[in-house]
Parts: C-alpha cells; sequence; structure tokens
C-alpha cells in the first residue's frame, strides 16, 4: 500500500542522453510536498530543437 512507503518532502532528478529523433537532451525536474497528499513540482527539458518548461500540483487520493 502506499500509505506504508516513507514519504519525503522534496526530491530532484536530473538526465542527460541522446536520441535518434531529437539529439542531445537534458532534463531537469524537482518538487516539494506540501502536505502528506499535496505536492508541488516544476520541469525544464531542452534538446537541439525546443525548449520547454512547466510546473503542476500532484494531489493523490484513495487508500
Amino acid at each position: 500500500m502506499l500509505s506504508d512507503v516513507q514519504v519525503r518532502t522534496g526530491y530532484l532528478e536530473a538526465s542527460a542522453g541522446v536520441s535518434s529523433l531529437t539529439g542531445a537532451y537534458a532534463c531537469l525536474e524537482g518538487g516539494a510536498r506540501l502536505r502528506q497528499n499535496l505536492g508541488v513540482f516544476a520541469f525544464a527539458e531542452a534538446n537541439q530543437r525546443e525548449r520547454m518548461a512547466g510546473a503542476g500540483v500532484r494531489w493523490t487520493f484513495g487508500r
């Protein structure tokens, strides 16, 4: 059950690689848990063709 999993308060994830479609790319995502079932996150990704960034909210529910 997810309720048995220890919850951390934040995270940071980074990755980089090469894709046959877009060439080299890099990704960065970070987030924080505000409450037991509510968290926020932001991300950025870039490759040779485009750049993108965004933010969101994660709400978990259920048992």
